[in-house]
């Protein structure tokens, strides 16, 4: 797919543990810790070190203002970020 030349891909961001609403604090808790945005940071880097420009994900409608949120833009199939 042209969409995806040059990108390192993740298939997705998953942290488990106890359901939280939007916004509620996290009290310890894994949601909201700020654990999947740690684990996109840690995909940039090694996809960039590795040598890609780009790195993408697949992203449900549900999660595209996640990935949005944190650079990531809407492609045809795929949302990407450009990797500096």
């Amino acid at each position: 797919l042209p969409e995806l030349a040059g990108a390192a891909m993740i298939r997705e961001v998953h942290v488990y543990g106890p359901a939280l609403g939007i916004g509620a604090e996290s009290n310890g808790r894994p949601q909201h810790a700020g654990l999947g945005t740690q684990l996109i940071d840690a995909a940039r880097q090694i996809s960039a070190e590795a040598g890609f420009r780009r790195l993408s994900v697949i992203a449900a409608t549900g999660t595209q203002g996640y990935y949005a949120a944190r650079g990531f833009e809407r492609g045809e199939l795929y949302m990407t970020a450009a990797l500096t």
